[in-house]
């Protein structure tokens, strides 16, 4: 994203998010500048971004329309967008994906809404986040496109993360800028060390005085000799009473593997992946694993899901219509655990037994649409009313 653009957005909306200009100047601590381009190098966040907007894509999506008793599945043209074709480029599942990661990227994602001339939506066609910048003008918001131009409000599917100002969402990378920038400092670290195959930076200590160049060709013949992984192994022969003392700390010693892990609980917090879906195991059994898959809904996937929901039911959605997500094999759980669950719902007659067959992908049979009706739940008929109050006369 161009620094041209940013500030174009950012001052044009006149809103707090003109800081991100100036956040993006400035470098982390540690001295690494992290942008949202090389931020997919580290491989946890790599897994986040991903892992998120692919199990977002993956989703079935219905529109339900309301009525008398609550809200009831519709067939529906925006559906089709995102469960089949979302233009004549794109399926659904990867326009979803695509706009998921730029927003857990940038902040921001947008698709141009292409209509009939009927206001019917034809479909949804992704655009760059660095060709948009956005203004507000006496109340109203509107869009500009770099090469396409102003775009109404109503016609931008904007899909946006956190922001101050509510209209523009903040990059998360942008704002997790310093443990993202540590984390690759300790990548580069841990790269130059093994570069030099995993030996610590020496000093080597003569007991009498060394003309410069005595002391240049020592280094020189060092660095020849025993540089680099290829040399590693090497026995190092010293003469003339020299000794070798290690001047920096080693990996070990900067508890550098622990420092990694704690990274990768930072990625963690900040996109709401438990770490064990970072292939972090250290502190995961089976057991909690089962239960993570919902921690992951609940606390990461539901507040994507009800983002991209708004934003649909807002600008695609006619009124009373609502978009739901399909979570049933996302939340399956194992085998036995869906079976336990569907005998219960059969036999207490909340689902048909050729309905938790569906559940199960599996083919109907003849006999099983009735619910069941136990024995104990069944209600009192006329006749034995009747019967009742014979016994009692």
């Amino acid at each position: 994203m161009g620094i041209l653009n940013l500030a174009k957005r950012a001052f044009t909306l006149k809103s707090p998010s003109a800081a991100n200009v100036f956040m993006l100047q400035e470098p982390a601590s540690s001295g690494e500048r992290v942008t949202e381009e090389t931020a997919l190098f580290l491989v946890p966040v790599y897994r986040a971004v991903w892992m998120i907007a692919h199990d977002i894509a993956r989703l079935p999506v219905v529109v339900q329309n309301r009525v008398e008793y609550g809200m009831e599945p519709t067939e529906s043209a925006v559906a089709d967008l995102f469960n089949l074709d979302a233009n004549r480029y794109m399926g659904g599942l990867e326009f979803r994906r695509t706009l998921t990661s730029q927003a857990l990227r940038y902040g921001n994602a947008f698709a141009q809404i292409v209509r009939s001339g009927r206001g019917e939506v034809l479909e949804l066609v992704p655009l760059l986040p660095g060709d948009i910048t956005m203004k507000v003008n006496a109340g109203r918001v509107s869009y500009r496109h770099a090469e396409i131009g102003e775009l109404a409000h109503e016609d931008v599917l904007h899909i946006k993360a956190p922001g101050q100002d509510g209209l523009w969402g903040e990059s998360p990378i942008r704002q997790a800028r310093e443990a993202l920038g540590l984390m690759r400092a300790m990548e580069k670290a841990g790269g130059t060390l093994y570069k030099n195959a995993g030996v610590p930076k020496l000093a080597f200590v003569h007991p009498g005085t060394l003309s410069g160049a005595a002391m240049q060709s020592i280094s020189d013949s060092y660095m020849k000799n025993h540089g680099g992984s290829e040399n590693a192994g090497k026995p190092l022969v010293l003469g003339e009473g020299m000794r070798v003392d290690k001047v920096n700390m080693s990996l070990e010693d900067q508890m550098w593997q622990q420092a990694r892990e704690f990274s990768i609980q930072e990625v963690s917090r900040l996109f709401g992946v438990p770490v064990v879906y970072l292939s972090d195991h250290s502190r995961a059994t089976f057991a909690s694993i089962v239960e993570l898959t919902r921690t992951y809904w609940d606390g990461c996937l539901a507040h994507w899901s009800s983002i991209w929901g708004d934003e649909i039911r807002r600008k695609l959605l006619a009124p009373g219509q609502k978009l739901t997500w399909d979570t049933r094999d996302l939340l399956k759980g194992s085998f036995a655990d869906q079976v336990s669950s569907l005998r219960s719902a059969i036999e207490v007659g909340l689902m048909t037994a050729n309905e938790a067959r569906e559940r199960l992908g599996l083919n109907p049979l003849d006999g099983l649409d009735e619910p069941l009706r136990p024995q104990n739940t069944a209600g009192v008929t006329e006749g034995d009313d009747e019967e009742t109050d014979d016994d009692e006369a």
